[in-house]
C-alpha cells in the first residue's frame, strides 16, 4: 500500500507543479479573457515578399502580420491613400502582393477587427485590447520618451519586434 500511496503523492505533486507553472507562465494563456488573445506564432514567414519589406519599412517598422486579423489588414490596405495622414498609395500590382501576403500571414489571428476610435482611420495595433492589456503597466510618460517615440514604435523596447519576438523577458525601455 505504501508504494501506491507514495506514487499517488508524487503524481499529485507533479500535477500541482505543472499547473503552477502554467498559471505563472507569462504568456497570453493566463490572460485568455473570453478567449481574447493574440496568436503565439508571430514570426514573419520566410517567404515574405520583398515589396512588403521595401514599401512598408520605407516609413515605419515592419509590423508582424499576426498582430492584426486579416480584416484589419484589408482595411489598412484599402485606406492607403490616407494612411494615418500620409499618402501611402501603391501600384495596384504591389498592393495585391502585399495584401495577399498580409491576409495569408495573419490567418492564425482569429481575433475580431477592432476599429479605430477615430472615424475613417484604419485600425491601430496600439489600440487593440491585447496591446492595452500587455502594456497596462507602461506609463504614457514612457511611451512619450524621445527614445521610444510613441506606442507605435515597438522596436524601441522590443528589439526583435520585426521578427515577431515580443518576449517580455527581453523588453528594455529606453531612458
Amino acid at each position: 500500500m505504501k508504494p501506491i500511496a507514495a506514487l499517488a503523492t508524487l503524481a499529485g505533486l507533479a500535477l500541482a507543479m505543472t499547473l503552477a507553472g502554467f498559471s505563472l507562465a507569462d504568456d497570453d494563456e493566463h490572460h485568455g479573457r473570453n478567449g481574447y488573445k493574440r496568436p503565439k506564432r508571430l514570426a514573419v514567414p520566410s517567404g515574405a515578399p520583398l515589396v512588403w519589406k521595401e514599401e512598408c519599412a520605407a516609413c515605419h517598422m515592419l509590423y508582424t502580420p499576426g498582430l492584426l486579423p486579416a480584416d484589419a489588414w484589408r482595411e489598412q490596405m484599402r485606406t492607403l491613400g490616407d494612411h494615418y495622414g500620409s499618402n501611402a498609395s501603391l501600384d495596384p500590382a504591389q498592393e495585391r502582393v502585399i495584401l495577399d501576403f498580409l491576409v495569408r500571414a495573419s490567418a492564425a489571428n482569429r481575433l475580431p477587427m477592432e476599429p479605430s476610435p477615430t472615424a475613417g482611420e484604419p485600425p491601430r495595433i496600439s489600440q487593440t485590447r491585447w496591446f492595452e492589456r500587455k502594456h497596462d503597466e507602461v506609463s504614457e510618460a514612457k511611451f512619450a520618451r524621445e527614445a521610444v517615440g510613441g506606442r507605435f514604435n515597438c522596436v524601441a523596447c522590443h528589439r526583435d519586434a520585426e521578427k515577431g519576438d515580443f518576449d517580455e523577458d527581453r523588453v528594455k525601455i529606453p531612458r
